[in-house]
């Protein structure tokens, strides 16, 4: 099964995550920051990456802007792992930089 990398700085949240993608069969691997996800993205190439806009080294856009930047991995899909509610700023950045799909947070597993 391929793997998912939780990029939030909420252990709770990662801690959800892993449970429910676990249990369906997906190898899930955590991050608590932004340049661990980016270390992590590197290190595992997972097939989607789930990520909190607010983390604590790196903004979440930053992350973004960071994977998309970099040709090893720019083809990962990202979902936003997210609070904010969906507004035209976020779907403008969503479209930018290829984000197909918003994870509400908190989530109903």
């Amino acid at each position: 099964m391929p793997g998912i990398l939780i990029a939030d700085d909420d252990a709770n949240a990662r801690l959800l995550v892993d449970v429910v993608l676990s249990h369906a069969g997906y190898e899930v691997i955590g991050a608590d920051s932004g340049k661990q996800c980016l270390e992590r993205a590197l290190k595992t190439m997972p097939a989607l990456i789930l990520l909190d806009l607010s983390l604590p080294d790196m903004s979440g856009p930053d992350v973004l802007r960071a994977l998309r930047a970099d040709p090893r991995t720019r083809a990962i899909r990202v979902a936003l792992y997210t609070a904010t509610p969906m507004n035209a700023a976020l779907s403008d950045f969503m479209e930018m930089y290829d984000v197909r799909d918003t994870v509400p947070k908190p989530s109903d597993p």
